[in-house]
Formats: structure tokens, sequence, C-alpha cells
């Protein structure tokens, strides 16, 4: 079995230095055939005497996070940060002949996941936070697997919906999961965006979709996404333990609120890395990066020039791609709107797609993941005529996750902004992640009305942090908005 912590081992670098010399000294000393064995081990033994232990939740230099219920009475947003530990290729095909497998060469995986809850005081999100990355690294689900768990989707939720997606099984499993060839969810873009480009590293490998995600990985999310929403979410995993007489409405009203859920994993590019828990605060690192969207929550990455780019699509009924999968009429959908102005799925949801929200399930509003998959960070790893390849460019500064609290407020741009501009102001030592995602939710506490959000921003660090342009884009804008409130606008 995979598993997961919610810290890292960081290892000083003087500690790193004095163990690579102690390295070549044996070397010198002993001869080419002894440092293999005395030589490494003793520099590995020194290394992790003195390793640090980290919480990933106070490593302010590297991740910030920051949360609000602003002007509501409960805040249902939620997050979490842990280090995974996940097979590769060979040992998930390894593994479904010895399910106790568990390699120490697993590769790291950092993820950062954002929920907004709704409904229920929380109860999803909140859910969500506390259990759900520990089903992305438990047990190697197979293609059959999947199918068992559409059945019984199936036939536990019931609707037209699930049964069309059972029946169409194995054609929704070759276009979403083994070929990965869906428009929204291709790596790279070809000219004529049909096929994704090859990108050659440095050592002339190949890198394109299927290098970043494969096959297996992207059905490890798809079953854990499902699964945990089936039987933690929605409850069908106690169904042996309620009451004979336990009636829906009970059902309803016990596993009641729902959640959006945004994740990034991101991974070493560098074999040489891939097991090391500090991998994404190297200067030069390359990273893999896979992202997952259930909702509207936002993520958005920085690229070299300050340009805000957003990683996800929202899955609102205005959407022509939910209308599609959801078989809805478009028109319909935009009369039935709420106080507010606010399309409404089934005259409700504010999205398509969910954690929870059980009296939606039968008609479609499913936590099915669209999966995005990039490659960034560092571009010293690849030729100087490859990085125009790169879908951003290369040499991103940060990723930064948002709650609609914060996006309903602030477009992307200006999210980035506020960011890059008191980076400027305040100098890296002060404006590290910590400080900016606080920032970032004192803003909206200033600028929302009296039916505000509850606020949520978390701010990853990339290789090329504080290296972006002194120039605010949006800087007027957001006076604008701070002034208005002040003026008593916030009505």
């Amino acid at each position: 079995m995979s598993c997961a912590q919610s810290y890292i081992h960081l290892i000083p670098s003087n500690v790193k230095e004095a163990a690579a010399k102690s390295l070549r000294a044996a070397g010198r000393a002993g001869g080419a055939g002894r440092v293999g064995s005395a030589g490494s081990g003793s520099g590995t033994g020194v290394q992790k005497s003195v390793s640090l232990k980290i919480h990933l939740e106070k490593f302010p230099s590297s991740i910030g996070h920051a949360t609000s219920r602003v002007n509501r009475l409960h805040n249902e947003d939620s997050y979490s940060i842990n280090m995974l530990r996940m097979p590769s290729r060979t040992e998930q095909l390894l593994a479904y002949k010895n399910k106790d497998l568990l390699s120490k060469n697993s590769r790291s995986v950092l993820n950062v996941s954002i929920f907004d809850g709704h409904g229920g005081e929380g109860r999803v999100s909140k859910l969500l936070a506390r259990e759900f990355y520990k089903d992305i690294v438990a047990g190697y689900p197979s293609e059959q697997d999947f199918f068992h768990l559409l059945d019984r989707y199936r036939k536990l939720i019931g609707g037209k919906y699930w049964n069309d997606l059972y029946q169409s099984r194995e054609q929704f499993y070759d276009k979403f999961i083994k070929n990965c060839n869906t428009k929204q969810e291709l790596v790279l873009f070809g000219a004529d965006q049909k096929g994704s480009r090859m990108i050659f590293d440095k050592w002339g490998n190949i890198i394109d979709k299927t290098s970043l995600l494969t096959d297996l990985e992207r059905l490890r999310l798809y079953y854990s996404f499902l699964k945990f929403d089936l039987e933690k979410c929605c409850g069908f995993d106690d169904m042996e333990s309620l009451p004979e007489n336990f009636s829906e409405e009970e059902h309803l009203k016990r596993y009641s609120g729902g959640s959006t859920a945004s994740s990034i994993f991101l991974s070493s590019y560098n074999n040489n890395l891939k097991t090391d828990d500090s991998f994404f605060i190297y200067p030069n690192g390359l990273f893999k990066l896979v992202v997952t969207q259930v909702g509207d929550t936002k993520i958005i990455i920085c690229d070299k020039n300050g340009i805000a780019h957003p990683l996800t699509r929202l899955h609102h009924p205005t959407s022509s791609r939910e209308s599609k999968r959801l078989n809805m009429d478009v028109k319909k959908e935009e009369e039935e709107a709420d106080s507010f102005g606010e399309k409404r799925f089934l005259n409700k949801f504010a999205n398509t797609r969910s954690f929870g929200d059980l009296v939606g399930k039968k008609e479609g509003l499913s936590s099915e993941p669209d999966i995005y998959s990039y490659l960034v960070g560092n571009t010293e790893q690849l030729p100087h005529s490859e990085r125009s390849k790169l879908q951003f460019g290369g040499d991103e500064c940060f990723i930064c996750m948002v709650t609609d609290g914060v996006s309903d407020i602030l477009s992307d741009q200006e999210i980035v902004d506020l960011i890059t501009s008191t980076v400027n102001m305040r100098g890296l030592k002060t404006a590290n992640p910590q400080y900016l995602a606080e920032e970032v939710v004192k803003f909206i506490e200033a600028v929302g009305d009296r039916h505000a959000d509850n606020a949520t921003c978390i701010i990853l660090r990339l290789p090329n942090w504080g290296s972006w342009p002194t120039i605010d884009r949006t800087g007027a804008e957001r006076e604008e908005k701070l002034m208005g409130s002040s003026k008593g606008e916030r009505a």
C-alpha cells in the first residue's frame, strides 16, 4: 500500500555538503571499488541523523495558507496539505499480484487540496480535508474495480445518468482514462489542437502527456474520487449499520451538504529526486503538475512575466460542456436564476459537479474529476528550442488556490497582482507565501459586503519566485474596490 504524511524531512544544505565531502574522501581513500558500499552508507547515515521534520502547514517560506468565515455564520471552507508516496507504473502493475507491495522507491508527490463546502455546516468539506488524501493512495484499482464502482452507483443512486454511464462504461474508460484524448485534458497542444506536441529534455527523452500522467494514475484519481463520494460523503459505506427502517429522507438528512474539491499533485521530473520529500524547494526543480477539478474553486499559476493563467475550468450550469454531459436545456437553465441572478442546476445547485449533495446525485451531480497535467518549473533541463512549447513558457513563479469567496471579488490577474505587488513593496524576506495568503484574505474581508462568502487562499512557491516584473496591472481596480468599501458601498 502507498502512504501519506503531513510533514517532510528536510536535510540542511551544510549537512549535504559534508556528506558529499565524506563520500569523496572515502572514494579517494578506499578506491572506486569501496565507494558504493562504505562511502554511500556513511553519507546516508549522516544525513538521516540530522534531518529536520517540518510540518507542511508550518512551512511559511514555501507554502502559505489562510482562511476566514468573513461575513458568514460558519466557515465551510477547508484544505489539506500532505506528502504522498505514489507507486510508479511498474510498481502498480506488480501490485496487482502482491497487494502488500510498497517500494521504498515510490515517488514523493506534494498534494495540496482546497474544498468549498455548502450545507451541513461544512460536514463534507471537513471530511474531505481530513480523510480524502488517504483514499487517493490506498490500494491499486483495476479497470474491473472501476466498472464495479459504476455498477454500485447504478444500483444505489439510480437514475438515467448513472444507467447510461454504466452501459457505455467501456467507451467512457477508453476516452477519459485509457487514451486521455479529450481537448480539455491534453497536456500539450499541437497547432491543429488535435494532438500533443513532443518536447525533448536535454538528454533526448520525450516528454508527452503519457510521461506526465499514465492511464493507471488517471484511473487511480477517477476511482478514488467516485468511491470516496459514494461511500463517505453520501453514506453508502454504512448501509449495514443503519436501522432496517431507515428511510430515504433520514438518509438525506444525515448525509446532508456538499463540497467542491480542487487539488494539485506536484512531483519531480528528475528521477534522482523522485523519493526526496523536499524536492519542491529546490531552485532548479522541474515538476510534473497534475490538477484535478470538481466544482468552481480556482487554481491559478503565475508565469515569469507576472501573468495569471487558470489551470482549471469551472463546472457551472452555464457551461456548454456540462450542459452536454447532463443533457440540459441551456435556455431553460438560464431562466432558472436565484435571487442573486446566479444560474442553478436543478434550480438549487451553483455547480454541476461536487462531492456529497446526495439529493442531486441521481441527476448527474457527480464527483467525476477533470484532470489536467502540465510541465512547470525551472527550464534548465530543457533545450532553449523546446521552452517555447510549454503552455506557460516555463520558469513559473507560484501557484495560487482560492475559493469563490475570493474569486467572486477578485479576478485571476487581480489576485496575482495583489501577491506580486505586495512582495515588490514589502520585500522577499517579509512577504513570504504565508504572509501573502493572509494578505489576500484580509483584502477580501476589507472589501466584501455583508453577504460575502468564506474566503480561503493557498500559495505554493515555485522555483522562479520573486522574479516577476515590477508592474501592477490591476492596481487601479483593486484601489477602486477598497475606496468603494470605505464609502459604505458594502450593503
